[in-house]
């Protein structure tokens, strides 16, 4: 699942940051991705989602 999410992530498959933070949020409550695994989406998610546009 880890794997599967950060590819979403990097791709930005969900519209929003919160969107990805719900998502994680729920697969960590129950238990599907470990607390280091879910501090780690959730660094990328934050990278990837507050990349600003300049251009």
């Amino acid at each position: 699942m880890d794997l599967i999410m950060e590819n979403l992530i990097n791709n930005k498959f969900y519209a929003t940051k919160d969107d990805v933070e719900k998502k994680l949020g729920v697969f960590f409550a129950f238990n599907v991705i470990t607390q280091d695994e879910y501090t780690k989406l959730m660094q990328l998610a934050e990278s990837k989602y507050t990349e600003t546009n300049a251009s």
